[in-house]
């Protein structure tokens, strides 16, 4: 099962066009990336029964937010959630062996993304489009710019791309999800593979599910008050909303 899990991911990062490192500092006049493609969630590395609760909490949880989703029976999976030795290793090994994934990445970025610690490994392929939709090329040289036509209403809210997430794979060190019920790690699964960024009050002044394994006797048993807000707050509006607006005063429940 492991082997196709390896086939399915490269197959889908193949085609996104950059990577965004996790939880890294944001620009704060761009929007946020979120999913706006229909969501297929799948999971490798679990006994059937476990993976089948577990994408279906992810789907509930995808539902609740104002995530689209794709047909369980026919899609083929953006969010994919991995359960292997090392979370760590294995992106390093994908870097090098396929190289060519990351070759829109600056060294900057493609260091963040390596250098994560800890039982849980997190990437996102970002693609920017307009607000509408439509792809926005690359620069292949200094002459010929990307463009992409669009009507565009002056505005100092709202920008006229969006950073769409296109694929996202979390990885859980398999040896350090012991004790942990399949609620806990959809719901962490969810929390990280939904949004790239988080306020800074996550997991300090406010609890959240991002402190799962800080502290093992305060595990929260589900997504937070706070984790839940911030999700709505992501999921809400228009998707070319900058990021300084979506992280203004997030409060939990």
């Amino acid at each position: 099962m492991l082997r196709r899990f390896v086939v399915t991911v490269l197959a889908g990062l193949a085609s996104s066009l950059f990577a965004a490192p996790a939880l890294a500092q944001v620009n704060q006049d761009e929007p946020l990336p979120r999913f706006e493609d229909r969501l297929c969630p799948g999971v490798t590395g679990l006994e059937l029964e476990q993976a089948e609760l577990m994408v279906g909490r992810i789907r509930s949880n995808a539902t609740r937010f104002g995530l689209q989703l794709a047909d369980e029976a026919s899609c083929e999976p953006n969010l994919l959630i991995g359960f292997v030795e090392s979370g760590q290793d294995y992106l390093a090994q994908l870097v090098a062996d396929r190289g060519h994934l990351f070759a829109r990445m600056n060294r900057a970025d493609r260091d963040t993304l390596l250098a994560q610690r800890g039982p849980v490994t997190v990437w996102h392929q970002i693609q920017q489009r307009t607000r509408d939709g439509l792809h926005v090329g690359t620069r292949e040289n200094m002459t010929d710019l990307p463009r992409a036509g669009m009507w565009q209403a002056h505005s100092r809210i709202y920008v006229p791309v969006r950073n769409d997430i296109t694929y996202a794979l979390v990885l859980f060190d398999r040896a350090e999800v012991s004790g942990l019920t399949v609620a806990q790690l959809a719901d962490l699964a969810s929390l990280r593979g939904f949004a790239t960024a988080f306020p800074d009050e996550a997991g300090a002044e406010q609890a959240s599910l991002l402190t799962l394994f800080a502290d093992p006797a305060s595990r929260a048993p589900r997504l937070t008050a706070f984790d839940e807000a911030w999700l709505e707050r992501l999921y809400s509006g228009i998707p070319n909303m900058p990021a300084s607006v979506r992280l203004r005063g997030v409060q939990s429940r």
